[in-house]
């Protein structure tokens, strides 16, 4: 296949946000011809037909400047003679954290080894939607971008034979740049339907039907069901019922999409969008019988390790983590499939280092790490999701880029890649050394407000969206500065790279000392000796080197005290203050990590949870918007495999 031979095209010239496009061609096909491809890519998610039968779907994340396509061997799925082929697209057209908008589009290639059978061009017939709702524009949450609304009363046979109202297609102008990378991960798989069970009703104004499905789940959905009206249902999920029934409205966000039901017996296949829930909510302006709501889950295919614990409890707590890091990887890591479904830097390397150890599988990591060094800013940061064009950046989540690099090199021992994104590694962290002051030896947090200075969610390490900070030195961004200084000493000894990072490193552990330093306490404040104290600075001061031996036992006698008044850490920064107190003493420490990974997590257990959460506080934190889902949490999978030998 000829990359050049297919052209991006659109069902109009002036296409809108949130636009269903469906497009229809017909191709010849015989045996002679030997296996049958399709090659394709879209903006921004696209579903494949062939002779009026799903095949598959799934646009893989990209840039317009890394384009990216998918390839099928569709043989099986054809006939001999004349066949079908219908693509439906939803063009997003808005930038949020799991998006770009690069414009509408649709190119593909139907191909054997030495015949193009059909290629995408303005011979391609094409229309707007009659069933998916158009320019709706209403969002799930600001990171996933719209959800969708479907009128079954409009439905008709165009999967299988078009119709007159379909006409030529727009090529797209100007020229988006074609697609040149091959999907580089394996394709999602998808498995048996897990059913949900209706454990409440309620009927009045409203006729309300909850589905219980037993576990978290990620998938697509397929819903079945009678009516004797038509009528407008409104499909809820979430991941718990605290409130009763479905929590799906939190301030501007709306976990829910819209369905007009036609009379008489409805089924629909909701493959636009992946979901992470457990229960459902139908809500209904009459009643509906045979409810038949079924989650597809979609898994990225993997063989986990086998590791036996003999502790139940922590075996328990293992096998929840594992399920939560399962049910975090699809195109990429993604921090929660509910609420999110986007990748950061920090979030993605916890995940990345118990994937190691759980599945020694590097392609995936190796992927998310490509996502994220094609990631494109004029101040030369990275962006707080990849791909995304929020315009926020965390500064302090890309010095974890640093750290997330090293660990694959060394877990998987391919250098080779990590010299191919040196060039971004090295203008990264250049950014930060120009901010770097040979009088106080430190560099400042960022000031405007497209910085997020965030460490953590904890008190004053938070940050504020959208603020204009002062600039100022504090200890968090410079403990980070070393470590990425170090790491990155680290990687450029082993791809061949000169280096004179770790000096730059040692001076700022100087500068770390002088600025942050309470020579009494020998414990380090946020901003100064005098000032707030947390286990996260104190455990960074620790794993950078800053602290001498004495600071060393002292923060880590305060970092197992139960009185301490350090601002406690939280789950997703949990690691820096395992591995401080690992890196001081192991034998003395385990048993107080192994104790404490107990404690947060049977809280999980008890809740009848199947996942990790965000935060220790669960659905309650972040405005009642916490995630039970988030891979972050995982991380007891890297200790038990460290600790329980």
């Amino acid at each position: 296949m000829r990359i050049d031979e297919a052209k991006w095209i659109w069902e109009n010239a002036s296409p809108k946000a949130d636009e269903h496009a469906e497009f229809f061609a017909e191709f010849d096909y015989s045996d002679s011809l030997g296996d049958v491809y399709i090659s394709i890519s879209a903006d921004s998610e696209y579903g494949i037909f062939l002779n009026g039968k799903y095949f598959g779907h799934g646009q893989y994340p990209d840039y317009p400047h890394y384009k990216v396509y998918d390839k099928y061997n569709i043989t099986d799925f054809l006939v001999s003679g004349k066949n079908t082929l219908a693509i439906e697209v939803w063009y997003l057209g808005n930038n949020c954290s799991t998006n770009i908008d690069d414009g509408a589009g649709l190119w593909f290639s139907v191909y054997s080894d030495d015949k193009t059978l059909l290629k995408s061009d303005e011979s391609i017939r094409s229309r707007l939607s009659k069933t998916y709702r158009n320019y709706g524009c209403i969002f799930i949450s600001g990171q996933l971008g719209y959800g969708y609304g479907y009128d079954s009363t409009k439905e008709d046979d165009w999967k299988l034979v078009g119709g007159d109202d379909f006409s030529k297609s727009y090529f797209v102008t100007p020229t988006k740049n074609l697609p040149d990378i091959l999907r580089p991960i394996k394709t999602l798989k998808l498995c048996d339907a897990v059913g949900g069970v209706v454990i409440k009703e309620e009927h009045g104004d409203m006729h309300r039907y909850l589905l219980d499905f037993g576990k978290e789940l990620v998938g697509l959905y397929r819903i079945c069901f009678d009516t004797e009206s038509e009528q407008n249902i409104e499909i809820c999920y979430g991941e718990h019922i605290v409130d009763v029934w479905v929590r799906d409205r939190i301030h501007s966000r709306r976990f829910a999409f819209d369905y007009r039901a036609k009379c008489g017996k409805n089924d629909y296949f909701g493959y636009l969008r992946r979901l992470g829930l457990r229960y459902v909510e139908l809500r209904a302006e009459h009643p509906i019988s045979n409810i038949d709501f079924k989650i597809i889950p979609v898994f990225y295919p993997l063989k986990q390790i086998p590791f036996a614990i003999e502790d139940e409890e922590l075996k328990r707590i293992y096998d929840i983590c594992i399920n939560t890091l399962r049910l975090c990887m699809h195109e990429h890591y993604e921090d929660c499939p509910w609420r999110e479904q986007a990748m950061y830097v920090m979030d993605s390397r916890n995940q990345m280092i118990c994937g190691y150890h759980a599945f020694g599988e590097y392609r995936f990591p190796r992927a998310c790490l490509k996502l994220i060094a094609e990631d494109r800013r004029e101040d030369g940061m990275l962006n707080i999701t990849y791909p995304g064009a929020s315009g926020l950046v965390i500064p302090s989540f890309g010095l974890h880029f640093y750290t997330a690099v090293r660990e694959y090199g060394d877990y998987s021992g391919d250098w080779a890649f990590v010299e191919g994104i040196y060039p971004k590694l090295k203008s990264v962290l250049d950014v930060f050394v120009s901010r770097y002051s040979d009088q106080s030896k430190l560099i400042n947090n960022f000031g405007p407000s497209c910085y997020w200075n965030f460490y953590e969610w904890a008190k004053d390490l938070e940050g504020t969206i959208g603020s204009v900070d002062e600039e100022t030195p504090d200890l968090i961004i410079n403990t980070l500065f070393s470590l990425a200084l170090q790491n990155m000493d680290y990687i450029c000894k082993k791809i061949g790279k000169k280096s004179d990072y770790l000096e730059l490193a040692n001076n700022v552990n100087d500068g770390i000392n002088q600025r942050f330093k309470n020579k009494d306490t020998l414990l380090y404040g946020l901003y100064d000796p005098a000032d707030k104290y947390s286990e996260l600075g104190n455990s960074l001061a620790v794993l950078c080197g800053a602290a001498d031996v004495a600071s060393k036992e002292k923060i880590c006698n305060e970092l197992v005290c139960e009185s301490s008044e350090l601002v406690k850490i939280t789950l997703s920064m949990k690691c820096f203050k395992y591995d401080a107190l690992l890196g001081v003493n192991e034998e003395k420490y385990t048993d107080y990590i192994l104790s404490d990974i107990r404690r947060v997590y049977r809280k999980m257990l008890d809740f009848g949870s199947t996942t990790v959460w965000e935060t220790e506080k669960g659905e309650r934190d972040f405005g009642k918007a916490g995630s039970l889902c988030h891979g972050w949490s995982a991380m007891p999978i890297y200790y038990f495999h460290k600790l329980l030998k």
